[in-house]
């Protein structure tokens, strides 16, 4: 302890060092000149001790000085100086300086100059002389001796500094150390000594723990102290171990004041006079106290190890000899009376006495000695268990002095309460027997395991082990799940491998067929038992049984492998992940079940969410390409919800999402285009692999947004900054089906994705900012070759448009308004912006994206993503420049349409909608408005009534007056489809005057186109319309037209409006018509129209006239229901009928149709 304490000087020490190094001067001045006496400050002692022979020091020290001997004389002078005595010729010969000047000029002659190397007078061959070399010699060797004496008086100087230090400060020896933890009282200032050995303490701490540049700092801020240097700190103090080592001592050396009582017994006169050597002694005998108390302290633990060692070796051999007393126990149990009788006859008269069960009691009894003897708390445990099986120590007889017969009796019937009765044990058993019986073999496991009751865990797992397997096949299937527990608890505490491999096999064996419920709480059992039993055992236990069922025949079995596969797969090694685990769900992927492949999918995902090896990367691409690609849409939406976002992650980690994963699925996604494009008859199979490529790339766009961000040159900065803007619940687009395609679940927290997102927008919200490479890749390459795609894609593949416009509002949504607008807005506009006299080229080469399914989406899917006045505008101008232009340059309008479509299913823009086709209804060109009224007509499906009313039938009326015969025709149609769809009296009405003007307009007469268009659309709209319309207007005025027709002398109008009757008719035979309307109406002009077909087309006449027998058969079964006793029709001929109707023909229609026109003309005076 004396050793390693670090005394601390008092305020002297600047005096005391000012000493030591005058002292060092002297002594090197010593050194170089010899011919300087040497000072000493011990006092002259008068009276030198002679020797008591009869030779004295005098006598010496003469002798020496005049054989001029003269160092061993110093040497003599110097010894018997030290020692506080002094001889007087010694002295005086020493300190004259005369005596010495003869040696002082010898050694000055002897300097020769430096020779050189050059010149031939470095050849100094005298310097080499005899003289020469004893001058050398003794010079040297006074020298030596000088600064020997030099370096002993230094240290002497630094005994004596650092004695004085240590009386100045407490020794730790007298002073009582405060305990651990307690309050210090408030000492002096620190001292400078204490604060260079703290200081020295602190900077090699510093260095040690690597903090250089706080080590650097703070040795500039101590220029003073060399730190390279512990002696710098102060002379003869030892080193202190190192801060960690006393921080960690601190407290462990503390001296119980109670052991430091002062006792008085006497003056202490010995004590103060040698304070330090009693300081000193008392720290040697601690040390080597101490010394002693760490070897004693080793051999016990060393002891203290053997012991247990030998504690845990008896343990084990006890409970052997107990499992093997229980065996005993159960055997004698079990053992028949017969054969016990029979061996105590064959035993002779002390078989009574001593009765033995099946050979083995006297060895039990011994092995129950042994395990009484060797433990105390063994035999304490078998009485507890013993007690509580309604057993009464007094009759079990343990005690080490043994009753047999007592332990005969325990041993015959155990479990039973015996009272001290003296009959033997045979009769107590032959006794028992009565009540309980013999039992077959059969029957006697199970009363061997309930007779004998289990008195440790070990125990009652083997007996449960044993048990189980009976136990399962009488449990009801809809309730064997309730076993799971107990299986595996069983499995999984058992020690012996087969039992435990058996225990899993009846796991996965329990139910014939479990339902979900029933496979869910196997597989959380399963993942139980990984989970307490390890990585190696749920390797070697649990994936053979998993194995074994991969080829079962009931797909119930197959599919909870395949969902064990994914459950277990974080509980197992990841080398066995991706070989084993890998493979089986490979085989399972082939299964012809649809469930078990959607569990294999699942399970997939999760396998590449835990795999390390990056060289199965390109295997798991083509398995998830495989699953994507299922013929079953089920299978497919699994990997895109599962798979994908899991080996997305996979990707992100392996620095291959950008450049290999999503680069894949957009190189498929144009193959898949150009495939679609060169398709001339069905092309459904490619249209199902563009929609396909297109929604796997929506599921993979917040996984690319998080990429992008945590890639950002931002981040960090964004991630450390304290404050949070909370985002809106609608910054980002609704919740998808799966949670691992939602932004929020891949960020993982909702602050840092706030702080990531607001950084984010304020970086690209700035006048000038630097791109980064995942940027740089998403706005340069990706949004370039998606819009590449949509000008190979027809807008007329409705499907493929609405999921391509899907996916760009996607984008839009998650990338926020600023890169829209900055990054994807200027993409658009650059291949959208075509001038107009390229556009009728174009569109005739089939280059043209306007009409293309670049237009939809870009309207669909960019400029609706983000509600504002500003992209409402924008859109609005965008939709009536992109009208005018195709309607000009007479290009297919698939593509406005398929845009006004589109935002039509969105009530939030019929207001636009309806705004921008107004503005062109006015359109000076009549190709834009007819094209206004087609889409007037797409707009009247879905609108309010009120809309229709104010907004549609207005705007449809106006185009129906126009000059142009087109726009009127243009607008036939979209009456009808108002005809359709609204039920309001009034906006029917106002389209029965408007069909009737069609009809009746001078105007329109001439019109063949204009009548044929009418013809279809009442014949279209006939079927759906308001029963009123159809009987009062549409079939007379039908009848009306054929009659007509009958006259006509062209043969191609004839024929044009003959086969629109056709169509008309043909439509309207499907209705209810009263039988009166079908003779008043139907009838009369079928019959003209069969009469223009037999001459124009009469494969169409055979039709008509089996219509107009089909309604005959009505008319004339109606007739018949009267006459009771009429069995065949009138004998009327058709012919005649016909005949008939048509001589008063045109007089009746003339009547029925000026009667109609005055009903409508009535209907509408009496609304105004």
């Amino acid at each position: 302890m004396a050793d390693s304490y670090n005394p601390f000087f008092d305020d002297d020490e600047e005096q005391e060092d000012d000493i030591i190094i005058d002292s060092i001067s002297k002594a090197a001045e010593t050194l170089d000149n010899l011919d300087e006496p040497q000072e000493e400050s011990v006092e002259e002692l008068r009276d030198v001790p002679k020797l008591k022979s009869d030779l004295s020091y005098d006598v010496i020290a003469t002798k020496l000085i005049k054989d001029r001997l003269l160092l061993t004389a110093l040497e003599l002078h110097t010894e018997l100086t030290e020692t506080g005595r002094q001889l007087s010729p010694l002295r005086d010969f020493f300190s004259n300086p005369g005596n010495f000047e003869k040696q002082a000029g010898e050694v000055t002659s002897s300097l020769h100059r430096t020779s050189s190397e050059q010149t031939f007078d470095s050849l100094d061959l005298a310097r080499y002389s005899d003289d020469g070399n004893t001058q050398n010699e003794e010079k040297c060797t006074v020298l030596e001796f000088e600064l020997r004496k030099a370096k002993e008086t230094i240290k002497a100087l630094r005994a004596s500094f650092t004695e004085k230090a240590e009386t100045a400060t407490s020794s730790p020896v007298h002073v009582p150390q405060q305990a651990e933890g307690a309050n210090l009282e408030p000492e002096e200032g620190i001292k400078p000594l204490e604060k260079r050995a703290l200081n020295f303490l602190v900077n090699e701490y510093l260095l040690n723990n690597d903090y250089r540049l706080t080590s650097i700092t703070f040795a500039d801020e101590n220029e003073d102290q060399d730190f390279d240097d512990w002696d710098d700190v102060g002379l003869n103090v030892p080193r202190p171990p190192d801060l960690f080592h006393l921080y960690r001592d601190y407290g462990k050396h503390v001296i119980s004041p109670k052991e430091m009582i002062d006792i008085g017994c006497g003056e202490d006169t010995i004590e103060e006079a040698q304070p330090e050597e009693a300081e000193a002694d008392i720290a040697m005998a601690f040390d080597q106290e101490h010394l002693q108390m760490e070897a004693e302290i080793e051999k016990l633990q060393e002891t203290v190890k053997e012991a247990n060692e030998e504690k845990e070796a008896l343990i084990k051999e006890m409970e052997a000899l107990k499992v093997e007393f229980e065996k005993l126990k159960m055997e004698a149990a079990s053992a028949p009376v017969s054969s016990d009788l029979i061996s105590r006859k064959d035993s002779g008269g002390d078989a009574f006495k001593e009765p033995t069960l099946n050979g083995h009691s006297e060895e039990g009894e011994a092995e129950i000695s042994q395990i009484d003897e060797s433990s105390e708390r063994v035999k304490d445990e078998a009485n507890e268990t013993e007690n509580v099986n309604g057993i009464d120590d007094t009759d079990v007889g343990r005690t080490e002095s043994g009753d047999e017969d007592e332990r005969s009796e325990d041993k015959q019937a155990p479990g039973t309460v015996i009272k001290k009765r003296k009959h033997s044990p045979a009769f107590h058993q032959a006794l028992l027997e009565t009540i309980m019986p013999s039992r077959t073999s059969g029957e006697t496991r199970l009363v061997d395991e309930v007779s004998h009751m289990s008195n440790s865990v070990d125990s009652v797992v083997e007996m449960l082990a044993r048990c189980l397997p009976h136990i399962t096949p009488n449990v009801l299937l809809a309730k064997r799940e309730e076993l799971v527990p107990l299986i595996l608890s069983t499995g999984t505490l058992h020690p012996d491998p087969k039992e435990r491999d058996n225990l899993l096999n009846l796991l996965f064996n329990l139910i014939k067929k479990p339902d979900e419920e029933q496979r869910q709480v196997i597989l959380n059992g399963c993942v139980a038992f990984a989970k307490h039993a390890g990585e190696s055992r749920a390797e070697t236990e649990l994936l053979p049984q998993c194995w074994e069922q991969i080829t079962h025949k009931f797909p119930e079995r197959r599919l909870l492998v395949a969902q064990s596969c994914g459950a277990l797969a974080s509980y197992l090694p990841p080398t066995i992940v991706g070989s084993l685990v890998l493979s089986m769900l490979q085989q399972l992927l082939e299964d012809k079940v649809e469930e078990v492949k959607i569990a294999a999918v699942k399970s997939l995902g999760m396998v590449f969410s835990l795999i390390e090896d990056a060289d199965k990367y390109n295997q798991g691409l083509d398995l998830l390409l495989k699953t994507l690609h299922n013929s079953s849409e089920a299978v497919s939406a699994a990997a895109r919800e599962v798979f994908l976002p899991a080996f997305a992650s996979w990707a992100q980690e392996l620095n291959r999402l950008e450049t290999s994963l999503v680069t894949a699925l957009v190189k498929r996604l144009e193959l898949a285009a150009m495939d679609l494009q060169r398709t001339t008859g069905d092309s459904h199979e490619n249209e199902s692999m563009v929609e396909l490529y297109c929604t796997s790339l929506q599921c993979l766009i917040p996984k690319l947004y998080v990429s992008i961000l945590e890639t950002a040159p931002f981040t960090d900065a964004a991630l450390s900054s304290e404050q949070v803007e909370e985002l809106e619940a609608t910054r980002f687009p609704p919740t998808p089906s799966s949670q691992l395609l939602d932004v929020h679940t891949i960020v993982g927290y909702e602050s840092k994705l706030a702080r990531l997102v607001r950084a984010f927008e304020s970086y690209v919200s700035q006048t000038e900012w630097q791109s980064w490479e995942s940027f740089t890749w998403f706005t340069n390459e990706f949004i370039p070759r998606l819009i590449e795609v949509l000008g190979r894609l027809e807008a007329s593949k409705a499907e493929v448009t609405r999921k391509l416009c899907k996916l760009f509002q996607f984008i839009t949504r998650t990338f926020g308004p600023q890169i829209t607008d900055a990054k994807i807005k200027p993409k658009f506009k650059a291949v959208l912006t075509i001038p107009h006299d390229q556009v009728v080229s174009m569109a005739k080469s089939g280059h043209c994206p306007i009409t293309k399914s670049t237009l939809p989406v870009y309207t669909c899917g960019v400029l609706v993503s983000h509600d504002s006045p500003e992209n409402r505008s924008e859109l609005s101008s965008f939709l009536q420049e992109s009208l005018t232009l195709l309607a000009l340059s007479g290009a297919a309008t698939d593509s406005i349409e398929m845009a006004f479509s589109e935002l039509h299913s969105s009530t939030g823009y019929h207001e636009l909608l309806l705004a921008t086709l107004w503005t062109c209804v006015v359109h000076t060109d009549p190709l834009v408005r007819v094209l206004t009224a087609k889409l007037f007509e797409l707009l009247s499906v879905g609108l309010s009534e009120g809309l229709i009313s104010s907004r549609v039938v207005p705007a449809l009326i106006t185009l129906s007056g126009d000059s142009s015969v087109p726009v009127r025709v243009a607008t036939i149609s979209a009456f009808g489809t108002i005809l359709e769809r609204t039920p309001s009296k009034e906006v029917v009405e106002r389209v029965f005057t408007q069909f009737q003007s069609f009809l009746d307009d001078p105007l329109n007469k001439d019109e063949l186109i204009i009548i044929k268009k009418t013809i279809l659309t009442m014949g279209q709209v006939g079927p759906a319309s308001e029963p009123k319309f159809r009987d009062e207007f549409i079939l007379p005025r039908l009848t009306a037209i054929a009659y007509g027709n009958c006259n006509v002398v062209e043969e191609w109008k004839k024929r044009e409006v003959a086969m629109a009757l056709f169509e008309a008719y043909s439509a309207l035979s499907c209705c209810f018509i009263s039988a009166e309307l079908i003779q008043s109406a139907m009838l009369p002009g079928l019959r003209c129209l069969k009469r223009d077909l037999d001459l124009l087309s009469p494969e169409h006449a055979a039709v008509v006239g089996s219509m107009m027998r089909d309604l005959e058969n009505k008319v004339y079964g109606r007739e018949r229901v009267p006459s009771v006793g009429a069995t065949s029709p009138p004998s009327a001929t058709p012919g005649g009928q016909a005949s008939v109707t048509t001589d008063g023909g045109g007089s009746s229609l003339k009547n029925k149709l000026g009667a109609q026109r005055s009903r409508v003309t009535g209907v509408f005076a009496r609304k105004k």
